[in-house]
Formats: C-alpha cells, sequence, structure tokens
C-alpha cells in the first residue's frame, strides 16, 4: 500500500511541476513549423537557372533506382537535347530514400523543404510533370542537390597542378 501511494505522489508531483509551464505544442495549421537546415521532404522538378528550360533529360536513372518502382518516366528525343514526355511519380508509395535525387545527372529532381501535400484523396497524390514543377517553384529547395550528396560520397580530390602526396615530399628536399 505504501508502494502505491508513493507512485501516485511522485505521479502528483509530475503533474503539479508542469501544470504551470507553457506548452510547447504548435499550432500547425495556423502557425507554420520551421525547418531544420538540413530537412527534405517531398519530391519536385526544377527548371534550369540560366535558360528557363526544364532540367529533366528524359535519362531514367530514377525510375531505374528507384526501390517502390514509383517514377515513370518517357523520354522525348529533340535535335538539341533530350527531354521527359512524361515523368510521374505516385507520392503516396514513395519512401523517400533519396537515390533518385542522388542519381540525377542534371539536379532535376530535388528534395523540398516541406511535408505538407495532406489530402483524403490518394489520386491527389500521383504527380505529374506539370505539378511536380510547380512543387518545385512553390517551396523553398533543400540543401541536397544530387551533384552535392555525390561530392559528399566521394573521397576529396587534389586541386590541379598540386604534385602527389608521396611525389611532395621528394621534389622538395632541401639541398645542403
Amino acid at each position: 500500500m505504501g508502494q502505491l501511494a508513493r507512485a501516485v505522489g511522485r505521479a502528483m508531483g509530475v503533474t503539479l511541476r508542469n501544470l504551470f509551464r507553457k506548452p510547447v505544442t504548435v499550432m500547425y495549421p495556423d502557425t507554420p513549423r520551421p525547418y531544420p537546415d538540413r530537412f527534405r521532404g517531398i519530391l519536385a522538378l526544377v527548371y534550369e537557372k540560366e535558360t528557363g528550360e526544364e532540367a529533366c533529360i528524359g535519362c531514367r536513372l530514377c525510375e531505374y533506382i528507384c526501390p517502390p518502382q514509383v517514377i515513370k518516366v518517357e523520354m522525348l528525343k529533340s535535335e538539341k537535347r533530350n527531354y521527359a514526355k512524361t515523368f510521374t511519380l505516385e507520392l503516396y508509395a514513395c519512401e523517400f530514400c533519396e537515390l533518385c535525387v542522388q542519381v540525377c545527372p542534371t539536379d532535376a529532381i530535388i528534395m523540398l523543404k516541406t511535408f505538407d501535400l495532406a489530402t483524403t484523396d490518394r489520386r491527389e497524390l500521383l504527380l505529374d510533370k506539370d505539378r511536380l514543377h510547380a512543387l518545385g517553384l512553390q517551396f523553398e529547395p533543400s540543401w541536397a542537390t544530387g551533384n552535392r550528396l555525390r561530392d559528399m560520397q566521394a573521397p576529396p580530390k587534389a586541386p590541379r597542378g598540386e604534385p602527389k602526396a608521396e611525389g611532395k615530399a621528394d621534389a622538395k628536399e632541401p639541398a645542403e
């Protein structure tokens, strides 16, 4: 009986200590939540900054590497370069593994700093090329692009013009 009274007393103590604290709840739809710098959310397609053309060249690497096979791409060959004729993403089945972002040679597919695409109809999460481009323009992009992620995984390269590390010691020995 004494153990029960002590347990109830400790629980009531915790309740009384927290009773007058300021709540930490964020009223989400009304108050936007700040995201961390490295946050990566939903996927989008982007345009090239220099030319304003779509960056996707329809190479289908993202389709091949996607584990749940939720990306479908059809290539359209043009005189200057290739384009994605269709690009569909089944966001409701996406694992957000970021492999498609990592393999994209043109950084056309990126992750955004948002996750807010809540809906009651799954068909709205079947995103086509136009909707993916609109999302890329609407929300802030994440820091992680394919080139940046690949550079982080690769070992650092020596700057051009510098001799290799083992040749450096032999070449710069002082003569006495």
